[in-house]
């Protein structure tokens, strides 16, 4: 018989909210948010290096960088650019959303509850919008443009827990992101457009960057599928922080500083995206009011 395995509960445990299972992420993805939450405070923030994520996780720098933009697109983490004197960016302060709520309900005393708990109401959404390689334009048919779309469901996500909605989602405003999302969008730049820009970008500032070096950071910005603007504003971030006698190139822990700068002021590409994740939270939202209302339906009837 095998023997079974020990763990010493002095040594903590991490407690997740069971509706982070039904949201999609890949497998590294969700082991970085474990971790993150292991190592947050009461209020969700910690500071670890790429090199202690990598070092915990098993994993390389640049999937931990990926896995990071994977994690901030769907909204379960925020990432802040922290400054020394200087104006050099030196770490990223991490915060994972939901655990500040999480863990003051978890300290609650639990009540008890009606067995039939009133739900929120939402509108049925449809599948998914496949919005890959798709180009944007900033105005919709409808005269309401992407910050005002996005204004309007933080409106229902604010201060609500993950998949619910606060009130009731618009239909009008369902059918105006689909169709915003159904516009083509900037395709992310191709490796070998990569390298040609970010050699130029180091040649322009006289930094000798080896070709390993510069692949890692190509490999980093092709997993977060950054565009052209996206690219720009990774360029900004660097001028604007770059001293004119610094000739080494950044390391991969600087380098993801300068990319979440990048991100931080690519407000419309990043407003998209979670667009994206709000159809899907919708989608996951009815599929447990309809589970929900199957189960009642189900429940046998109590004599009078």
């Amino acid at each position: 018989m095998a023997s079974s395995l020990t763990f010493d509960p002095a040594k903590g445990f991490v407690a997740l909210p069971c509706d982070v299972m039904n949201i999609d992420m890949s497998p590294g993805a969700f082991r970085l948010l474990v971790e993150l939450c292991r190592m947050a405070n009461r209020t969700g923030e910690c500071w670890p290096s790429l090199g202690q994520l990598s070092e915990r996780i098993g994993r390389s720098k640049a999937a931990i960088s990926g896995y990071i933009a994977e994690l901030r697109e769907i909204e379960l983490i925020e990432t802040t650019s922290q400054k020394m004197a200087n104006g050099y960016n030196y770490r990223l302060k991490y915060c994972v959303t939901f655990w500040k709520s999480w863990r003051s309900n978890l300290a609650r005393p639990k009540t008890d509850e009606p067995v039939q708990k009133e739900e929120r109401s939402v509108q049925s959404a449809e599948r998914r919008v496949n919005s890959k390689n798709h180009k944007h334009k900033k105005q919709l048919p409808s005269g309401r443009d992407v910050k005002d779309i996005f204004s309007s469901w933080k409106k229902h996500t604010n201060n609500t827990p993950f998949p619910h909605f606060q009130g009731v989602v618009d239909d009008n405003l369902v059918h105006d992101t689909r169709n915003l999302l159904t516009i083509e969008r900037p395709k992310p730049l191709s490796k070998e457009t990569l390298k040609t820009a970010l050699a130029e970008l180091w040649a322009e500032r006289a930094v000798s960057i080896s070709s390993e070096q510069l692949d890692e950071q190509i490999t980093k910005l092709s997993k977060n599928k950054v565009t052209e603007t996206g690219f720009d504003h990774l360029r900004t971030s660097i001028q604007t922080t770059w001293q004119k006698h610094w000739r080494k190139p950044p390391t991969l822990e600087q380098f993801d500083l300068f990319l979440s700068a990048a991100h931080s002021n690519n407000r419309e590409e990043g407003m998209l995206k979670m667009l994206e994740q709000f159809l899907k939270r919708l989608e996951i939202s009815r599929k447990k009011l309809q589970h929900s209302g199957a189960s009642l339906s189900l429940a046998p009837n109590r004599a009078a």
